[in-house]
C-alpha cells in the first residue's frame, strides 16, 4: 500500500480549504495517509518563511485575494479574518499526535481543528475548545493530558518535516516526491512512478 506523508498545520487556511480531497484520493486508490502535524512557526523560521503579519503589504493583499478565490471554488464556509488568528496551534498538534499514536483515527479531529479557526471563530489555543472538538468527533478528553512522549514526537517530526523539504502547509510527500499546497493534490502524477500510480485512476488518460 502506498503511503502519503501528510505534513500539516491545524491553523493553516490553505490546509482548511483543501477540504477532504486528500482522504477522498486515498480512499479511491487504496493509499494510506500518515498524518503529521508540525510546528509551522519553527519551520518558517528555519526555511525562510515569514509570518503573515510580517509580510509586505503586497504579499498580504495577494494572500487575501487567493484565499477568496479558493473559497469560492470550494464552497466551504470560511472567515477571511477569523477572530482568533494568528493562534498558537501547539496544543492542537500535541492532541493530534497523541490521538494518532494511541491508535485513534485523526482525520476528523484534524478537520475539526481547522474548522474551529476558519469557519467557527473559535480559539484553538483554548483547552476548553479542544475538549469540545474531541467530544464532537467522539474521542476521549484524556488526550488533552499531554505526555512527554508526545512533545518529543512533535519536536522530532517537525525536524523530520524540515529534513524532508517541508516549508509550508499543507505539504504532501510520496516517496521522494514533494507537493506543496492544496492545489497540488492533482499534480502527484507529474513527479514519480509511485505518484503516477496514486493519482492516475482519478485523472484518467492524458
Amino acid at each position: 500500500m502506498t503511503q502519503i506523508d501528510y505534513f500539516f498545520s491545524p491553523v493553516s487556511p490553505f490546509t482548511y480549504l483543501a477540504g477532504d480531497r486528500l482522504e477522498q484520493l486515498a480512499t479511491e486508490v487504496g493509499a494510506r495517509i500518515r498524518y503529521i502535524p508540525f510546528d509551522i512557526g519553527a519551520v518558517f523560521g528555519a526555511t525562510g518563511g515569514v509570518p503573515v503579519g510580517q509580510r509586505s503589504p503586497q504579499r498580504q493583499a495577494y494572500r487575501l485575494q487567493e484565499l477568496k478565490r479558493i473559497q469560492v471554488k470550494t464552497g466551504l464556509p470560511f472567515q477571511l479574518h477569523p477572530a482568533h488568528f494568528p493562534v498558537d496551534g501547539t496544543a492542537a498538534c500535541l492532541t493530534l499526535v497523541q490521538a494518532r499514536d494511541q491508535g485513534y483515527p485523526v482525520d476528523q479531529l484534524a478537520r475539526a481543528c481547522l474548522e474551529a479557526v476558519w469557519a467557527r471563530d473559535l480559539n484553538l489555543a483554548d483547552v476548553a475548545v479542544l475538549g469540545q472538538l474531541l467530544d464532537s468527533v467522539q474521542l476521549p478528553r484524556s488526550l488533552l493530558n499531554t505526555r512527554d512522549e508526545a512533545r518529543a514526537t512533535f519536536a522530532a517530526e517537525t525536524d523530520e518535516a524540515m529534513q524532508r523539504g517541508v516549508f509550508g502547509s499543507p505539504f504532501y510527500v510520496v516517496g521522494d516526491a514533494c507537493f506543496w499546497g492544496q492545489d497540488r493534490l492533482d499534480r502527484f502524477e507529474d513527479a514519480s512512478p509511485t505518484a503516477v500510480q496514486i493519482v492516475r485512476p482519478l485523472t484518467g488518460p492524458d
